[in-house]
């Protein structure tokens, strides 16, 4: 299908839901499936209706280098484990923006890039905000029961690499750097979270994004 549609046809999905706090909305995937660039649009979409759109990227929740990469630098374990700070995560955005949470949030708590904590305001979510959440892992146990609604985009993991080769060559040096670290770290991480939590399975909604100007869209469950 179309892009557009998708987008109109995600956004209507949304919209359905009717509740008087904030609707969260997780979108999870692989490594370079397309989940923020997914929010961006979605994000883009949703703000005709007039409504608040929060966006907050896992990414900005990382636990510091030592802890991620205790189990060294090139460990599935450790990438699925120790990636990110979820008490964190929670805290300051999953619990608050809860029905019965303050609805005051931040938007970032980790800088992972230069290995330091951010120093973000505290906000305020309206009571009808809409939250999107992009990142990988998103419905581990102690996240799942926070979604209203949980969206996986899907690609295959060559897919991913190519992606990752385009993207980040530049960050790490060469392609063999990349291919190696997707075929020692991410894929396998990826693959314990596979069979941990089974996301293809639990999601509401599946995007196979392959291809970014052909997606298509499953929707697993309807909105009461």
């Amino acid at each position: 299908m179309l892009r557009s549609q998708l987008l109109e046809q995600l956004s209507k999905y949304i919209l359905k839901i009717k509740q008087n706090s904030p609707v969260r909305v997780a979108i999870d995937g692989i490594d370079a499936a397309g989940k923020t660039r997914l929010a961006k649009e979605l994000a883009f979409q949703l703000k005709k209706t007039g409504r608040q759109i929060i966006q907050v990227s896992v990414d900005d929740f990382h636990n510091t280098q030592e802890q991620r990469y205790r189990r060294g630098k090139e460990s599935p374990e450790g990438y699925y484990y120790d990636s990110f700070n979820y008490p964190a995560l929670i805290e300051k955005v999953l619990q608050p923006l809860s029905p019965e949470g303050s609805r005051t949030y931040l938007k970032s708590w980790f800088n992972f890039k230069q290995d330091f904590r951010t120093q973000e305001e505290w906000l305020t979510a309206e009571e009808d905000a809409i939250l999107l959440v992009d990142g990988i892992f998103l419905m581990r146990p102690e996240l799942f029961d926070f979604w209203d609604v949980k969206i996986f985009v899907d690609i295959q993991f060559d897919t991913s690499i190519e992606r990752a080769i385009e993207r980040d060559l530049y960050q790490h040096g060469s392609i063999a750097a990349i291919n190696r670290l997707y075929q020692l770290r991410y894929i396998p991480g990826q693959k314990i979270y596979f069979e941990r939590c089974f996301p293809h399975q639990r999601a509401d909604v599946i995007i196979r994004n392959d291809d970014f100007r052909n997606p298509e869209l499953q929707f697993q469950k309807t909105v009461a």
